[in-house]
């Protein structure tokens, strides 16, 4: 864990967040300052700070966890995945993270049940 990163002191359980997703590997959290009725993160539990320094098979199984919202969340018809990778695309908190964006439904305070292929 990095002591600054505020994805590893959710993932630690030390700072607040609305977890609706989480396994050994990932965790799935609603964004704090949402840009659309569906803003999650999906961050892996391991500290990469960002896509160039992440093992292609975590960013393999990232995109499996966004297909598997996808999937149970029922929004295949609209959603967008963004990865911003340094300080010059927006990147703002240096720990990988995806962004999975539908405007096609609200998401309730459920946590999901994926199951990831």
């Amino acid at each position: 864990m990095k002591n600054n990163c505020i994805f590893c002191q959710i993932i630690e359980g030390q700072a607040p967040s609305e977890i609706v997703f989480e396994n050994e590997r990932v965790i799935v959290f609603k964004d704090h300052l949402p840009r659309s009725p569906i803003h999650l993160l999906v961050c892996p539990k391991t500290h990469y700070s960002d896509f160039l320094n992440t093992p292609p098979e975590e960013v393999t199984y990232l995109f499996k966890v966004c297909h598997a919202l996808a999937d149970k969340l029922k929004v295949e018809s609209g959603f967008r995945l963004m990865i911003n990778n340094g300080a010059l695309a927006g990147q703002i908190v240096f720990h990988l993270h995806i962004h999975f964006i539908s405007r096609v439904k609200e998401l309730g305070a459920e946590k999901l049940d994926l199951v990831i292929k």
